[in-house]
Order: C-alpha cells, then structure tokens, then sequence
C-alpha cells in the first residue's frame, strides 16, 4: 500500500475516533489484507510491591475493560471505514507491557459476498423447510386458539348488525 494511502487512513482514524479512547494518536498499520488499529490505553494504578503476574492481569483487566465499554462504537466506525477503505478493521489495545488484538477481520459485515455456492444452498434449504413447516402447522386454520371465537363459524361473522339473523353478507 502507498504511503499516500496510509496517511489518509491514519488521518481518518484520527479524527473519527473520540477523544480520550486512547493516550495519543493510535498506531494504524495497514497490509494487502486489513487495517490494524492500536491504541495506549491508560496504565492501572497499583501498590508498590505488585508482582508482574498482577502487573500482568490487571493490565489485561484495562484493556477487556476499553473492549467492553467502546464495542458498539468500534463496530460502527470499523463498518464506516471498511465501506471507505474497502479492508476490514482489527483492532488493538496496549496497557503497560500487555498488547492485545480483538476483532480480527473485521466487523463481519465484508462486501463482496463470502459466502460460497455451498452456504447459499444450506441456507435455501432451510429456508424451505421452514416454510413446509408453517404449511402444515397453518394448513387447517392455525391453531386451535385462532379458531375459537366470535368468528369460528363462518356464518356469524357474516351477519352485519340489525342483519336480524338473516344469512347475507355484508359488503
């Protein structure tokens, strides 16, 4: 990929994402295959004596944190910039020591129709099956509370009112 291109992309994540996700501007990298977003979040604060196992798990508790708490957000700017870019969107956190990359390839909602000839078949066939079962559920007026009622008959609800019981429709 150009450096032209790279620069965009990075310029673009800069300015879309909110202010105070990250300690500065994140790292954007990009491949032939998607966009590799990273950002610094902020270090836990700990007592003097932690060992680095707690270093450890409490800088991966910060980042689990920023995953939950920015995922809706995340998930709509990464469908933005892969409808601009055209590359899916993996994105990243680093606490301390700890990196941790999440989302690899993208939000899921690629264009271009991933879905194989085989997948599309499953999918028609249940789709069909579906539908045969609606059929035969639904083939002899659906189920037993639908046909009690003032409409059960098929004569009452014909009579209009002041019909008198007179059997003619009403139009």
């Amino acid at each position: 990929m150009e450096k032209a291109e790279l620069d965009k992309i990075s310029g673009w994540f800069a300015g879309r994402l909110p202010d105070g996700w990250f300690l500065g501007a994140p790292s954007v990298t990009t491949d032939d295959k998607q966009i590799l977003v990273v950002g610094v979040v902020s270090d836990p604060q700990l007592g003097e004596g932690a060992s680095p196992e707690e270093k450890a798990g409490a800088e991966a508790g910060r980042i689990a944190r920023f995953r939950e708490g920015t995922r809706g957000w995340r998930i709509e700017i990464a469908r933005e910039a892969e409808r601009q870019f055209k590359l899916p969107v993996t994105w990243g956190a680093t606490s301390g020591g700890t990196t941790t990359t999440f989302t690899p390839g993208g939000s899921g909602r690629g264009e271009g129709g991933g879905e194989s000839e085989e997948a599309k078949k499953v999918m028609i066939a249940a789709r069909r099956r579906a539908m045969r079962a609606w059929g035969r559920r639904f083939a002899f007026g659906g189920p037993p509370a639908w046909r009690r009622g003032p409409w059960a008959s098929p004569g009452n609800w014909r009579r209009g009112p002041g019909a008198g019981g007179a059997d003619f429709q009403n139009f």
